[in-house]
């Protein structure tokens, strides 16, 4: 089973697939730039993070749930954490907007 994840973020364009056989890749405006071949995703972890540069650090955590696989995106600059995308639920508008 294959599942993949497009969003933007910053200007970003991010792409999150994941694979049962070939794990998961994040890939930034095309290259890849991470990659976990962790079988099942458990607890609140980064699995996967790349650097954007002057708006900081994006870290993937994937939710495994029965044999479905979601996952949240945060967006790391200094000490702030920001919430920039969810497959599972929907983000505030205030965190929209952060995002872009």
């Amino acid at each position: 089973m294959r599942k993949e994840f497009n969003f933007e973020i910053k200007g970003h364009q991010i792409k999150v697939t994941n694979s049962w056989f070939r794990g998961a890749k994040l890939y930034v405006d095309g290259d890849l730039r991470d990659f976990d071949k962790t079988f099942i995703a458990l607890g609140n972890k980064v699995l996967m993070s790349a650097n954007l540069g002057q708006f900081g650090t994006l870290e993937i955590i994937p939710l495994s749930a029965a044999f479905s696989v979601e996952l949240d995106a945060y967006l790391v600059h200094g000490d702030a954490r920001q919430h920039v995308f969810s497959s599972h639920k929907r983000l505030s508008l205030s965190e929209q907007r952060l995002a872009q």
